[in-house]
């Protein structure tokens, strides 16, 4: 389909003698929210690493109507952000939260070319723009945990990038601190021309503004389609193996446990 930004066919990948993702088929259009939703060991984090060029794989990939191997050049790179997990970072690690997110910039820079004046504006625009301005002098091993996620989501906007992958990005952080990152990713899509990839096992965390869910499960695809179907306490119970019932409060979603 001619409008997929990222098309996925039969992808496998393996590592020795374990199947991690197993002939896997997804397509996402242009400016898609897509939550990638499953168990630990399910293959969500191995799917973001096929997409972003980390992951050798079997099948076919195409990236941008574009035909691609798990070896990228330098200009489809650019084109895909990708936010890990929460990182420990060294108190005494000597760089500064604007620092930190300015590294965005190299990338179209080049390696041998250091950040300028537009470089350290546009970072500024940035970091005001989540509301983080303030932290911009601060050392980056001093900030929070979510603070330091917010500087992460800040330098791969700065890439510029099309599509945005993001792996567990409000995983062991304060229920609060989750909810604010939460509403700052969708406030970020919605300013934003992106394409954007949500990998998580916790369905209780899912931006506001996610279109669509694909549920795997020991490497395999059990559902994919409208966010509201996939968070049905059936589907929800078949992916977790567990009796699970969801219900509505207030407009919110909530998940209840036998």
């Amino acid at each position: 389909m001619d409008s997929y930004i990222i098309e996925l066919e039969g992808i496998t990948v393996r590592k020795g003698r374990d199947l991690l993702l197993d002939s896997i088929g997804l397509g996402v259009s242009r400016n898609e929210f897509v939550g990638v939703i499953g168990p630990n060991g399910a293959g969500k984090t191995t799917l973001l690493n096929v997409i972003a060029g980390f992951e050798k794989f079997t099948g076919r990939l195409s990236l941008f109507g574009r035909h691609e191997s798990w070896k990228r050049d330098r200009k489809t790179r650019l084109r895909v952000g990708y936010v890990p997990q929460l990182l420990y970072v060294d108190p005494a690690f000597p760089i500064l939260a604007s620092e930190a997110v300015m590294t965005g910039s190299i990338g179209r820079l080049g390696l041998f070319r250091s950040p300028g004046r537009q470089e350290r504006e546009k970072t500024m625009q940035i970091m005001e723009m989540m509301r983080m301005a303030h932290l911009a002098k601060r050392p980056l091993g001093q900030l929070s945990g979510g603070e330091r996620q917010k500087v992460s989501l800040a330098r791969a906007i700065l890439q510029k990038p099309d599509i945005l992958l993001m792996d567990e990005p409000t995983a062991n952080l304060d229920i609060a601190v989750q909810k604010e990152v939460l509403d700052l990713i969708s406030e970020i899509h919605k300013r934003e021309d992106l394409t954007l990839l949500f990998v998580t096992h916790d369905f209780n965390m899912l931006p506001a503004s996610m279109h669509r869910a694909v549920l795997l499960d020991h490497g395999r695809t059990i559902f994919d389609g409208d966010i509201d179907a996939a968070m049905s306490g059936e589907t929800l119970s078949r992916l977790f193996q567990y009796p699970l019932e969801t219900f509505d409060r207030n407009g919110k979603r909530f998940v209840s446990y036998d």
